[in-house]
């Protein structure tokens, strides 16, 4: 499970809380700390709600970035994604990373950077043994 942060700048510091889990907050001085302090909350969170009997949210939160002219026109929009090495994208499909190589070519997942590749969720989606 991923589950989005929202970290927002204060008049002391930062502070963060997670859409998908109603309570779960963390300030502190600096975006770093609040990070830290956030994946503690979050296991936290999660746990108690659990001990407590309670049904742990499913995360549906999903970011997505607006460029805005000077004007306030919206000029285009970008869905934050999570971006995985081909290692973790492997273990994240229960395969090989040299399968992951050739599936990349075979269903077109996956984009090389520089020397490397990087794949998203969507492209664990789109290969259908492991939909």
């Amino acid at each position: 499970m991923e589950y989005l942060i929202i970290i927002e700048k204060t008049a002391t510091g930062y502070s963060g809380y997670a859409p998908d889990l109603p309570g779960c907050v963390a300030t502190g001085f600096t975006t770093d700390e609040v990070r830290s302090l956030m994946r503690e909350g979050i296991q936290f969170h999660i746990e108690g709600l659990r001990l407590g009997g309670f049904t742990v949210p499913p995360p549906s939160s999903e970011a997505v970035f607006f460029s805005v002219s000077d004007t306030g026109e919206i000029q285009g929009e970008v869905v934050a994604e999570t971006l995985y090495d081909i290692k973790s994208f492997a273990a994240r499909a229960g395969v090989s990373p040299s399968t992951v190589r050739v599936y990349a070519h075979r269903y077109h997942i996956g984009r090389k950077m520089g020397r490397g590749w990087v794949f998203t969720e969507k492209d664990l989606s789109r290969v259908p043994a492991w939909a």
